[in-house]
C-alpha cells in the first residue's frame, strides 16, 4: 500500500475530525488534509512507529488516547497539543487527555543521555545527579540533583533541562515540513471553499520560534532577563539560573510546589491565584512602559507552579515574545475607540498593528459589529478588543506581525489555564486593576511631562485623558444614535 493511502487510511480510523468543535465543522476537512499532508512527509520509519503504535492500542481506544498517541510521536504536534489542551471549545474527554502531554512521565533513562552531555553533567564538581528524571516535555527532560552551595549551609536542589535523546533530528524533520505546510493549507482553503487564511505567514512564524526550543543559551537569557524583571513582585517566582549551565543544559533551582490547575484551595484563594497569574502574565508586561516588553509565550499550566506560599511560579523561558511600546499604544487605542463608540479611532489603530493593510469595507463592517456590542452592554475591554481583532483577521484576511499573533495565542492559553484554576476571574478586571495602580504611581510624572507625551506605563497620553473626559456628550449622541439604528435594522429583518 503507498505511503499517502496509508497515512489517509490512518487519520481516517483515528476521526480526528471531532477534534474540531460544531462551530468550526467546515474546517474539519482542511484538519484531515493538513494532518495527512504532514506525517506523509515524515520519514517512513517514524511513520511505522506511529502506525505500530495505534495497532498496539485496544480497539475500543477512545479517539482521544488514539489522538493522544499520535501527537506524543512529534514533537510539534507534542507542543500543539499542549497550547490546546485547556481551551474549553474542545470535547471535555479530548482536553483531559492533552493535558497529560503538558508534563508526561519520563521515560528517558541517564544512560539514553549523549555521551558528551552524560559526561559533562557528571563532571560538574559538588553535584549529587539523580538516576530518576523528574519529568518530560516535547523536547526536554528534567534531571534533579542536589549541590552544595559554598554561601548557605546544607545541600540545595537543582534541576537540569536537557534535550530528549534524538529529538533534534525529529524536530528539524517536522520544521522542515512545517514549511510547505501553509502553502497546502491555502491552497485547500480554496478547494473546501473557506476564507483564504494567511496560514503560510502564521506557520512560518510558529516555525521560527519552535526552532529557540532547542537552544539552551536563549532560554537561559531569557530566564535571567525574567528574574530581573519581577524582581520586585513578591507574589512571582522565577528560577534562579545556576553556574553549571552550558550550550547544551540550563541549570536552574528546583521550585517547590505544583501544577497550578492541580492546586488544592478554596474557591475564595483560587480566585486570588487566577488574578495573580493574569496579572503577572498579561497585565505586567503590558503596562510596562519599557519601548519593548517581553512576555512568557508559552503559559501552558506545566510551566506555571503554584508554590507552597501560594506565589506564581513560571517555568521553561524558552519561547519569549516582544510587544513594542507602539503597539501597545494601538491596544489601547482600540479600548479608547470602544469606549467613546468611536469607530475611526479603531480603525486607524487597528491599521497601524497590521502587517497588511485590510479591505477598508470589511473593516469598518467588523468595527461596527463590535460597537453593536457595546451598545448592547458588552464591556469595551482588553477581551472586546481582542476578539475584535480575531474577527477583523478571520474576516478580512489581514495579516498582524509574528508578535501580536504569538501574544494572542499565549493569551488564549493562559485564559484555558486560568478558567481551570476558578471560573469568575476576569482578565478585563485585572487589566484594569492593574492599569489604575499603574496610573497611580505615574501621576507626579505625569505632572511634568509634556501634554502630548504618551511615555507611561499606561500609554496614554494627558491630552487623551482629557479628550476622554470631555467626550461624554458625543459618546451618548453616538450611543443614542446607534442604538435606534440597531433598533431600525432588527425590525427590518423581522419584518423581511
Amino acid at each position: 500500500m503507498r505511503q499517502d493511502t496509508r497515512v489517509r487510511s490512518l487519520v481516517e480510523s483515528l476521526d480526528v475530525e471531532q477534534i474540531l468543535p460544531q462551530p468550526y465543522a467546515a474546517y474539519r476537512p482542511l484538519l484531515v488534509d493538513g494532518l495527512c499532508f504532514f506525517l506523509e512527509r515524515l520519514p517512513s520509519n517514524r511513520l511505522l512507529e506511529i502506525v505500530s503504535d495505534q495497532l498496539e492500542l485496544a480497539l475500543d481506544t477512545s479517539f482521544a488516547d488514539r489522538v493522544l498517541a499520535l501527537l506524543h510521536r512529534c514533537p510539534t504536534l507534542h507542543k500543539l497539543g499542549q497550547v490546546v489542551s485547556r481551551d474549553r471549545r474542545l470535547c471535555h474527554e479530548l482536553r483531559q487527555r492533552l493535558q497529560r502531554l503538558e508534563s508526561v512521565p519520563p521515560t528517558t533513562r541517564l544512560d539514553d543521555l549523549p555521551d558528551d552531555v552524560y559526561q559533562e553533567l557528571k563532571n560538574i564538581d559538588g553535584i549529587d545527579l539523580s538516576a530518576h528524571p523528574l519529568a518530560e516535555a516535547s523536547v526536554a527532560v528534567v534531571l534533579p540533583f542536589t549541590w552544595q552551595d559554598g554561601s548557605r549551609a546544607g545541600h540545595r536542589h537543582g534541576v537540569f533541562k536537557v534535550l530528549k535523546p534524538g529529538v533534534e533530528k525529529r524536530l528539524h524533520e517536522e520544521l522542515e515540513i512545517w514549511a510547505e505546510l501553509g502553502g497546502f493549507l491555502e491552497e485547500r482553503c480554496e478547494h473546501h471553499g473557506l476564507p483564504n487564511l494567511d496560514y503560510r505567514e502564521t506557520l512560518d512564524s510558529v516555525r521560527r520560534l519552535l526552532k529557540q526550543e532547542v537552544h539552551f543559551e536563549r532560554e537561559q537569557k531569557n530566564l535571567a532577563e525574567a528574574a530581573d524583571f519581577y524582581a520586585h513582585d513578591t507574589d512571582v517566582v522565577i528560577p534562579r539560573l545556576l553556574p553549571f549551565s552550558s550550550n547544551r543544559v540550563t541549570a536552574m533551582e528546583r521550585v517547590d510546589g505544583d501544577k497550578i490547575t492541580d492546586v488544592k484551595l478554596d474557591r475564595g484563594n483560587r480566585g486570588k491565584l487566577a488574578d495573580r497569574v493574569f496579572e503577572a502574565l498579561v497585565a505586567r508586561p503590558f503596562w510596562d512602559q519599557a519601548e519593548v516588553s517581553r512576555f512568557h509565550a508559552d503559559p501552558h499550566a506545566g510551566n506555571l507552579f503554584c508554590t507552597p506560599d501560594e506565589r506564581v511560579a513560571i517555568l521553561d523561558w524558552t519561547l519569549v515574545g516582544r510587544l513594542g511600546k507602539e503597539q501597545r499604544i494601538d491596544l489601547v487605542q482600540i479600548v479608547l475607540g470602544g469606549i467613546t463608540l468611536n469607530e475611526t479611532r479603531i480603525c486607524g489603530a487597528v491599521s497601524r498593528l497590521g502587517r497588511t493593510q485590510p479591505d477598508e469595507s470589511r473593516l469598518r463592517t467588523c468595527v461596527c459589529a463590535a460597537l453593536r456590542e457595546v451598545r448592547q452592554g458588552c464591556l469595551p475591554g482588553f477581551d472586546w478588543s481582542q476578539r475584535l481583532l480575531d474577527g477583523i483577521a478571520a474576516s478580512t484576511g489581514m495579516g498582524f506581525p509574528e508578535n501580536l499573533v504569538l501574544f494572542r495565542k499565549a493569551l488564549l492559553t493562559l485564559s484555558g489555564v486560568v478558567a481551570d484554576i476558578a471560573t469568575d476571574c476576569s482578565l478585563d478586571r485585572v487589566m484594569l486593576n492593574s492599569g489604575l495602580r499603574q496610573f497611580s504611581c505615574e501621576l507626579p510624572s505625569r505632572m511634568l511631562a509634556t501634554p502630548a507625551s504618551r511615555s507611561f506605563g499606561t500609554h496614554v497620553s494627558n491630552v487623551e485623558l482629557m479628550e476622554l473626559l470631555g467626550s461624554w456628550p458625543g459618546t451618548a449622541n453616538a450611543y443614542w444614535l446607534g442604538f435606534w439604528q440597531d433598533s431600525l435594522e432588527t425590525l427590518q429583518r423581522i419584518q423581511g
